[in-house]
């Protein structure tokens, strides 16, 4: 999503929102949360991209694939990316709350950004060891399975809980790169 707001998709140290990104943390269905920033007039634009790249069908992406989409943006755009964590119950990967600023010095920013990705816990499903957990989207009977934990959002790095969460680095690689302008081809 490209967007001027200040925190489109959620606030950390603030309960969900319930505009969708329950269900994107939970399950990997990124539906009702695009549809519900869509009408916000902050948000320039939403893209899903859930299939991955050579595929012909939404799914997850899994070693050595990959998700591409494009987007066009103007300075003082920022974007804002969420991703479940699938082998967890509620976990999803976002940068901070407002966004990575796409432009620096109004020219667009390039490169590997992995750095800006953070891992957060939604705090609407209780957690369970990831990878093991039976309410966890690979093993659970139905969507929306596990028990509620009514917290709020925060950045795994906060979570005090016994398990071991991977470092964002190594489960992804996110970059950006610019395409040329119009005005520099003609």
């Amino acid at each position: 999503m490209v967007h001027t707001d200040k925190a489109p998709i959620f606030t950390a140290g603030k309960k969900d929102r319930g505009k969708g990104l329950e269900a994107q943390a939970e399950d990997g269905n990124p539906a009702t949360l695009a549809k519900s920033l869509e009408s916000d007039k902050e948000i320039k634009s939403v893209v899903v991209f859930n299939t991955p790249m050579g595929q012909k069908s939404p799914g997850p992406v899994g070693p050595g694939a990959a998700y591409e989409c494009s987007i066009e943006t103007a300075p003082g755009s920022k974007l804002a990316v969420t991703s479940m964590f699938g082998q967890s119950n509620d976990l999803f990967y976002a940068p901070n709350e407002s966004g990575i600023a796409l432009f620096s010095n109004s020219k667009p920013i390039s490169g590997d950004i992995t750095a800006k990705i953070i891992l957060w816990d939604a705090g609407t499903e209780v957690n369970e060891e990831p990878g093991i957990g039976p309410n966890q989207a690979p093993r659970q009977k139905a969507p929306d399975t596990g028990k509620d934990e009514n917290s709020v959002v925060k950045n795994i790095k906060d979570i005090k809980n016994g398990f071991n969460y991977p470092k964002t680095a190594s489960v992804m690689k996110v970059t950006i790169t610019p395409a040329k302008s119009a005005a520099a081809t003609n």
